[in-house]
């Protein structure tokens, strides 16, 4: 059992294909990853660049068993950490701008690394395209619509990652009333892996309760789902609304993670 450095180019095909390495890490050219083997488990560390945190020391595993994170996998885990080529590698990371780490809420304890965690969140995903009800009334949005779209999100979801027309290839879609005011809206767009990922799916307060928020993630899941085979999203965890209804629409839960400072 040794320590593998892995290029970014191949670390999906040494995972055997894992979706969260596949959504989360970039082929682009960058540091490459550290990866364990112990029995049937594997334990990887990447640097995973966002649009909006910066860059983030990401750490998962898996085993085969069907769990989100295993023993094994925590074990695993423990020994890439603990292995001698890690702490020079961190050390270069820190060089490099990452000053943030994800880790598997069940291995938040590992190696030190996440002191306190300030963010608790899910990541999901599915193959799935929902139904489309008759008549859903989402409507595509364009730049001109961005100074209403900001508005809402401003007012009604100011802590989310969505930034509309921020970066080429944004889907976003929104339900307007008879007057024209923007009730619902919601975005997808490709991750730096070119993963289609949901962000600032938000309900006006006054029209909450309706299905709306339902309306705008199904017709962004079918875009994905049509397009590219598949769609992501991240919610926090406090979130129990939204986890009912993104398990209804046939995603599934991937990874539960900790976030925070890296120690």
């Amino acid at each position: 059992m040794s320590t593998e450095r892995i290029p970014l180019p191949d670390l999906v095909p040494w995972t055997g294909g894992d979706r969260v390495v596949l959504a989360e890490s970039t082929p682009l050219a960058g540091p490459d990853a550290l990866a364990i083997r112990r029995g049937d488990a594997w334990a990887v560390a990447f640097a995973r660049p966002t649009y909006t945190h910066g860059t983030n020391l990401m750490l998962h595993g898996d085993d085969g068993s069907g769990l989100l994170v295993s023993p094994a996998v925590v074990a695993a885990l423990e020994d890439l950490v603990s292995s001698p080529p890690f702490a020079d590698w961190v050390a270069d990371l820190r060089t490099k701008g990452v000053d943030s780490v994800s880790l598997p809420r069940a291995a938040a304890h590992v190696g030190g690394l996440l002191p306190e965690a300030h963010g608790l969140w899910e990541w999901m995903w599915t193959t799935r395209a929902p139904e489309a009800p008759a008549g859903d009334g989402t409507l595509d949005l364009v730049e001109e619509d961005r100074a209403d779209l900001q508005a809402l999100l401003d007012a009604h979801n100011p802590g989310t990652d969505g930034q509309p027309f921020a970066r080429p290839g944004q889907r976003w879609v929104g339900i307007r009333d008879d007057e024209g005011s923007l009730l619902a809206v919601g975005c997808c767009e490709p991750e730096r892996s070119g993963t289609p990922v949901l962000s600032g799916i938000t309900v006006a307060p006054t029209a909450r309760g309706r299905g709306l928020g339902r309306v705008v993630t199904a017709e962004l899941t079918r875009g994905a789902v049509d397009t590219h085979g598949w769609c992501t999203l991240g919610m926090y965890s406090v979130n129990d609304t939204a986890r009912r209804l993104y398990h209804s629409l046939g995603y599934e839960t991937g990874a539960v993670w900790s976030s925070g400072a890296l120690g």
